[in-house]
C-alpha cells in the first residue's frame, strides 16, 4: 500500500525526510483514518517520521468452512448445456464431477457474500466462464505433464483454472497461488472439496517464490495463468517458477492478438522462453475467440537485456 503525499509517495514501513523546514506535512487526521500509528510524531522542524502498516485481521476459519453454506444444485438445463459443451471440446465428464462442482459453486457463492471473489453468480455463467473456460487447457495439461508433476495456477483468485483442473486431474500436485492472503485462505478451504490428495494454496507473487517458497522455485513442470495481467509482464514470474523444459500456459481473451502478442514475442528471449503455439477456442458458437498460448522455458537464463536501466 502506498499513500500519496505532496509531490511524491511514502511507502509504508519506510522513513521519509520532509523536503524542507516548513514543508506541507501529511495530515495527522489522515494517518489516524488509515489506522497508521506514527512513531516520533509529525514535526515541522524536519524530524523523520515512520508509518507502520496495519496487520490484516485474520479470517475466522469457520467462515471459510464449506459446510457453513447451503448446497446448491445446478438447474438441469444448465448442466445439460455444460455436458454438450464439454462433448464439443472432447472433455469427458464423470458422474462424480457434478457433485464436486456443485459443492465448489456453493462454497464460492457463500464466501463471495463477504469476500470479493467473482461477479458471475448464475449457474450457467459459472459453468461456462469458470469451469468450461478452465477445462479448455485440460488436454494440454494431460499431454505435457505426468502424475506427480508440480502444476501451478498463478493468480488463482477465485480458484480458476486450478480447482476444475484439480478435479479432473487429481494425480498432479496442484498449487494455487495468489498474492492476497484472504483469497489464499479461501482457496485452501476450496481445495479440500476436490479429489486431489496433496493440494496447497500459497500466498506470494511468482517472481518472489525463491524467498517465500524455495521448494517451488525452478521446480514446476507447468504454470497456468488465466486473466492475469499482460502476457509479457508474466514472464519473470514464469521464469522464477518453471524448470527448464517446463511450460507456461496463458488463457487470454479476444484482444490478445491485437494488444499483447507482439510484446510477448519480443520479450520471450529475454527470459529464456519460446512461444510454442497458440490455439483459439470459443465457449459458445456466438462467442468471441479466446486464446490459449503455450510457452516453453528453453534456457536457464535469457539473453542479456541491453538498453535497460538497472535499478540500484
Amino acid at each position: 500500500m502506498v499513500l500519496s503525499v505532496w509531490r511524491n509517495s511514502i511507502p509504508l514501513d519506510e522513513t521519509f525526510e520532509p523536503e524542507a523546514k516548513g514543508a506541507p506535512l501529511f495530515p495527522t487526521s489522515t494517518a489516524i483514518a488509515f489506522g497508521l500509528p506514527v512513531a516520533g510524531g509529525l514535526s515541522r522542524e524536519g524530524r523523520s517520521v515512520t508509518f507502520r502498516a496495519m496487520q490484516p485481521r485474520p479470517i475466522d476459519p469457520a467462515l471459510l468452512a464449506p459446510e457453513r453454506y447451503p448446497l446448491l444444485s445446478f438447474p438441469q438445463e444448465d448442466w445439460d448445456w455444460f455436458l454438450v459443451a464439454c462433448a464439443d471440446l472432447e472433455i469427458e465428464v464423470e458422474p462424480e464431477h457434478r457433485g464436486i462442482l456443485e459443492r465448489l459453486y456453493s462454497h464460492l457463492l457463500g464466501v463471495n457474500e463477504w469476500l470479493n471473489l467473482t461477479r458471475l453468480t448464475g449457474a450457467r455463467d459459472y459453468l461456462k466462464f469458470h469451469v468450461l473456460d478452465s477445462l479448455t487447457v485440460l488436454d494440454t495439461v494431460v499431454e505435457l505433464t505426468e502424475p506427480g508433476d508440480l502444476c501451478v495456477d498463478l493468480g488463482s483468485g477465485g480458484g480458476y483454472p486450478g480447482l476444475p483442473l484439480a478435479t479432473w486431474l487429481p494425480d498432479r500436485s496442484w498449487r494455487l497461488v495468489d498474492s492476497r492472503q484472504k483469497k489464499v485462505a479461501f482457496l485452501q478451504a476450496a481445495l479440500g472439496l476436490t479429489p486431489c490428495p496433496d493440494p496447497a494454496a500459497c500466498a506470494f507473487r511468482g517472481r518472489e517464490v525463491a524467498l517465500t517458497h524455495p521448494e517451488l522455485a525452478g521446480a514446476c513442470r507447468m504454470v497456468l495463468a488465466r486473466a492475469v495481467g499482460q502476457a509479457d509482464s508474466l514472464l519473470p514470474d514464469l521464469q522464477a517458477l518453471l524448470r527448464v523444459n517446463g511450460f507456461g500456459v496463458l488463457l487470454k481473451g479476444p484482444t490478445f492478438e491485437a494488444n499483447e502478442r507482439k510484446a510477448l514475442l519480443a520479450a520471450c528471449p529475454d527470459y529464456g522462453f519460446e512461444l510454442v503455439c497458440e490455439q483459439t477456442v470459443t465457449l459458445d458458437p456466438d462467442d468471441p475467440e479466446r486464446y490459449l498460448v503455450l510457452l516453453a522455458r528453453t534456457e536457464e537464463n535469457g539473453r542479456p537485456q541491453r538498453g535497460r536501466r538497472q535499478r540500484r
